[in-house]
């Protein structure tokens, strides 16, 4: 099997996310590539999550 075309999607797609991350914790205005709601970061006890208003985008990072 080749799993070329899934490596080179998974990377694209990790890439995408660590430059939102970056931008958000920056202190940038950064919005959803889905659905244009700007991108909030909620912190709690053990995760950090960068996510819209409606859910497209939710990014889960852990924080311990």
């Amino acid at each position: 099997m080749d799993f070329s075309d899934l490596n080179k999607a998974t990377a694209n797609s990790f890439n995408k996310q660590k430059a939102i991350i970056k931008k958000v914790l920056a202190g940038q205005s950064v919005y959803c590539p889905s659905c244009k709601q700007l991108l909030v970061v909620k912190p709690s006890v053990n995760t950090l999550r960068i996510e819209c208003s409606k859910g497209c985008t939710d990014i889960q990072l852990e924080t311990h």
